[in-house]
């Protein structure tokens, strides 16, 4: 009987709140803790890491264009304490805008990317910001931008720092207007961008003449923006005339 009861109270040792097994469960529990902590700091660097690459900032908002020149301008924080971003503060913002353009008529002049009426045109009376306008403020402000369109993009530097915003025009459920989002770039986003995409010299000219242009450097404006240099039913390369035509039509 004694021994029944020894060996029973054997077995019960471990579930025994005796001073070794509260010690047991201590160190299980803090070493349960690391275990997750570790897990949980892994994770974050590896979301953070993945929130560095892929940083792409679209605003909610219909004039996101605008958006991204005011965030650009005055930063996130600025940005996230305003309420009420409606098409009355947006629109009140360009109209005080419109000084600012006029105070700063050497500038628009000096980057020709549109006229001073048309600019003060697009704040005070359109629903959205175009390129021209958005190129135009930040020049005015001094803002580095690339400004990327399908495969082309438009360099604007104004400036020797790192910081340089990439600009990102995307389709839109809506016929009627783009979205546009916005990340800060950084050497590799910038170097793949002007190593893929074609750059455009004029925001709304984005092709010369046909005269301009050799047959090889058609064909390479025709690998950057992915258009067929060979007719399918021949197999041989288009003429320089063919080239151009495809690539005024892909505009």
């Amino acid at each position: 009987m004694l021994q029944e009861y020894n060996d029973v109270l054997q077995k019960l040792h471990d579930y025994m709140l005796d001073e070794n097994n509260i010690k047991k469960s201590l160190m299980m529990k803090i070493n349960l803790n690391n275990t997750i902590k570790e897990k949980s700091n892994k994770m974050l660097h590896a979301n953070k890491e993945y929130d560095e690459k892929h940083e792409i900032f679209v605003p909610v908002e219909q004039d996101s264009l605008f958006w991204c020149y005011f965030i650009m301008k005055n930063g996130d924080i600025k940005y996230e304490t305003i309420y009420n971003k409606n098409d009355l503060v947006a629109k009140q913002m360009k109209i005080d805008l419109v000084n600012v353009v006029r105070k700063n008529k050497d500038i628009v002049k000096m980057y020709k990317l549109d006229t001073i009426t048309n600019i003060e045109c697009n704040l005070a009376n359109d629903n959205l910001l175009n390129s021209k306008t958005f190129l135009t403020l930040c020049a005015i402000e001094n803002i580095n931008v690339i400004y990327v369109s399908k495969k082309t993009y438009f360099d604007l530097m104004m400036n020797d720092t790192d910081i340089v915003y990439i600009i990102y025009e995307r389709p839109s459920k809506s016929k009627y207007y783009n979205k546009y989002g916005y990340e800060l770039g950084n050497k590799s986003s910038i170097e793949n961008i002007r190593t893929t995409l074609y750059k455009v010299d004029k925001i709304d000219k984005p092709i010369r003449s046909l005269s301009y242009y050799k047959v090889e450097e058609l064909l390479v404006i025709c690998d950057k923006l992915v258009i067929e240099t060979y007719h399918l039913n021949t197999g041989k390369t288009k003429s320089k005339k063919d080239l151009y035509e495809a690539i005024i039509q892909y505009f």
